[in-house]
């Protein structure tokens, strides 16, 4: 199975995306955080707990507190510490260029993925993470 963790501010993205979840039985197993500094500390705590730790991550970039940037910084110094790789996919709705590009300097940054999701992207992500987890198993 494999493990999703969304971070997002707003929760109304939260409730549209495990809706889609839901509606085409993808990621049966999401959890949804608001804040990403949550995460941060749940993977600080859980690094060598490989169970307990996501596949993905769907990360929003415009967030008061916490912003998408500053939680790639924080997992940049995580990341090698953890007990497996996490693949991070930006949704967002930007649509700046430069947004890409700089996301792009992470190398745990799969793609970028401009809101709203689609469900053949969903598709082919959870496809995509299927296969790896039953490679691995």
């Amino acid at each position: 199975m494999c493990k999703l963790v969304m971070i997002d501010d707003n929760p109304m993205e939260h409730l549209i995306m495990q809706r889609m979840f839901d509606r085409y039985e993808l990621f049966h197993d999401a959890s949804h955080a608001l804040d990403g500094r949550l995460i941060i500390d749940f993977l600080k705590e859980n690094r060598t707990n490989e169970a307990e730790l996501p596949d993905i991550i769907f990360l929003d970039l415009h967030m008061p507190e916490c912003s998408g940037w500053d939680f790639l910084e924080q997992f940049e110094r995580l990341c090698l510490s953890l007990g497996k790789p996490i693949s991070i996919y930006i949704i967002s709705s930007s649509v700046c260029p430069e947004d890409r590009l700089r996301a792009k300097q992470y190398p745990f940054v799969k793609d970028f993925i401009t809101k709203p999701i689609k469900k053949d992207r969903l598709e082919l992500l959870y496809a995509i993470y299927l296969k790896v987890n039953r490679k691995a198993g």
